[in-house]
């Protein structure tokens, strides 16, 4: 009897001390950006260039329409529209993520969606550029350090404009950071 009490003791010692060792141990996983797809429009426009960059009056008005894959269930399609400084557009980086800019329709992640950016100068206007986001392929995984868990991307391929060749936006050093997708004009 008093060999089962003191396992059953010595156990329990055990697990507290394992849980107050987690317990205190902050995680920093830094996977904010592991599945985002980050979209920034190209300023290259300068005569001698390639000239397929966007200027500042182009993008006054950017929307993003984003329609489920899964045909079969009567896909409805979202549209989020960004208007801001013109300058500011140029700068920033539009980000797709799981949560942004759309919220989340049941459990579907980025992956499970087509989306599709346009310029126009109203919703129902004249389309003056579109780019397809036809496909997002994820590969992810859950890495374990000790008391910390954190969930990590290796390999984030975007197939864009109907090519069936992928951009490759994973971060190269491993550490889920955002690999923008340079938007130029064909």
């Amino acid at each position: 009897m008093l060999r089962t009490f003191l396992t059953w003791a010595c156990v329990l010692i055990m697990a507290s001390l394992l849980a107050a060792c987690c317990g205190s141990v902050g995680c920093e996983c830094n996977d904010r950006y592991a599945d985002a797809v980050g979209l920034r429009f190209s300023a290259d426009t300068l005569p001698g260039s390639s000239l397929r960059g966007f200027k500042a009056a182009d993008i006054r008005t950017v929307y993003l329409v984003r329609v489920p894959n899964d045909t079969a269930q009567r896909p409805k399609a979202d549209t989020v529209a960004f208007t801001s400084t013109r300058a500011q557009q140029l700068r920033d980086t539009l980000v797709i993520n799981n949560l942004t800019p759309f919220t989340r329709s049941g459990n579907r992640n980025l992956n499970e969606y087509r989306y599709e950016v346009y310029l126009a100068p109203a919703r129902s206007g004249p389309v003056r550029f579109r780019y397809r986001i036809d496909r997002v392929a994820l590969q992810t995984s859950l890495r374990a350090d000790g008391c910390c868990t954190c969930y990590q991307n290796t390999n984030k391929l975007v197939y864009v404009n109907g090519s069936p060749t992928p951009l490759n936006l994973t971060d190269p050093a491993g550490n889920n950071q955002l690999v923008p997708l340079v938007v130029v004009r064909p």
